[in-house]
């Protein structure tokens, strides 16, 4: 008998920021956290475990109290 096959996605941080920067210069206007999952295929939690990663290393920032305020501030080397 063979066990459940589950579709494991891998999200890197550099992976989330490409998304995030691809995204806002396609449409003029940064993705929200369910839109990143969507195009990551990572769940909303991980996309938000990633985001504040990237937060806190200060690779985005946040404009608030605008919506759709990620802002992506720095690349990875």
């Amino acid at each position: 008998m063979v066990g459940p096959v589950f579709n494991h996605v891998c999200l890197s941080n550099q992976d989330l920021l490409n998304a995030i920067k691809n995204y806002t210069e396609r449409h003029g206007y940064s993705p929200t956290i369910r839109e990143l999952s969507k195009i990551t295929g990572a769940g909303v939690g991980t996309v938000h475990k990633h985001l504040n990663e990237l937060l806190y290393g200060g690779y985005v920032k946040v404009e608030q109290p605008r919506r759709r305020a990620l802002r992506v501030v720095k690349d990875y080397d």
